[in-house]
């Protein structure tokens, strides 16, 4: 069995340098890696292609500008090639245990029930006991943080790609993990502790510049809260397909990489722009008033992969 592994990286020079030397350093080197980095200012460029150039398995993609999370994520899944799994690691996550990308590759491999694993990274990441195949107890969740995820390359030949409608930063990984159940997969945790920490939830850690992004994407109108449950409400309606396909399309010209809209993706972008205007959502963080006219009083936007209704 063989991973992918993609980190995106933005600025946070010694965390990307602690996460990526204690990668290469403790994970036997039967994966390869690509790293994308989102226009960073603070000379984490230079880090990575230093280190690029003594890892042959290590790929680099430099960004102009930052694409965001989920595009850049992208970007790297599709280095994966044949690989069986792909992970997606954050560069504030530090690894400690040489066995941690084995046991998740294992896990998933033994559980096909499974559709994505992880390890539980903070205090909040809790679940119900799940029996394992070989006798251990993971910890069944609704979400698998995407800090640290390994995903099959079953569910993501069902699944497609990260959803890149949410900005720089998002939700990206909570609705991964819902269209994963709602294709039948269950989620969890490894029942290992410790064996990768993530720093970037420490609060002595936080780059500030970073959480202000991180709040205005999750607030705007159509990349924050109201546009991930438009998206759920669209996936249960049968208007979207839970395989999710790209918003921008790699392009590679004479000076570098660049990305282009997708066509495909434009009459969703209309739809969803549409229906935002007739919903509300509450404090509760649920859709207040729904008003479905948006879309139902014509046809549905016509999707490559859209389901029959």
């Amino acid at each position: 069995m063989r991973a992918h592994i993609g980190v995106v990286t933005w600025n946070r020079l010694e965390l990307t340098r602690l996460c990526l030397e204690s990668l290469l350093e403790k994970t036997p080197p039967e994966y390869t890696l690509t790293v994308v980095d989102n226009g960073s200012t603070d000379g984490t460029p230079l880090l990575l292609q230093a280190m690029a150039a003594r890892h042959p398995h290590m790929r680099v993609h430099l960004l102009a500008r930052n694409m965001g999370v989920a595009v850049a994520s992208n970007l790297a899944w599709d280095d994966a090639a044949q690989a069986d799994f792909f992970v997606k690691l954050d560069n504030d996550v530090e690894i400690r245990d040489a066995l941690w990308l084995q046991r998740l590759m294992a896990m998933l491999a033994a559980n096909p029930c499974l559709g994505m694993a992880g390890y539980a990274l903070c205090p909040w990441h809790t679940g119900s006991p799940l029996p394992l195949a070989d006798g251990l107890v993971a910890q069944e969740t609704p979400c698998c943080n995407g800090a640290c995820v390994c995903i099959p390359r079953g569910t993501h030949r069902e699944l497609g790609f990260w959803n890149e409608a949410y900005g720089r930063y998002g939700y990206e990984d909570l609705e991964y993990s819902w269209r994963a159940r709602r294709a039948g997969y269950r989620l969890a945790y490894a029942p290992h502790r410790g064996a990768v920490v993530h720093h970037g939830s420490d609060p002595r850690r936080l780059d500030m510049e970073q959480e202000k992004i991180k709040l205005t994407s999750r607030t705007a109108e159509l990349s924050g809260t109201k546009a991930y449950l438009l998206h759920l409400l669209l996936f249960e309606k049968g208007v979207l397909p839970l395989k999710m396909g790209r918003k921008y399309l790699p392009v590679r010209g004479a000076k570098g990489l660049s990305f282009a809209l997708n066509p495909a993706h434009r009459p969703v972008q209309k739809l969803l722009a549409r229906m935002a205007k007739s919903i509300d959502v509450n404090d509760a963080g649920e859709l207040s008033r729904l008003d479905l006219r948006a879309w139902q009083g014509g046809e549905p936007p016509q999707h490559p992969e859209r389901k029959t209704l």
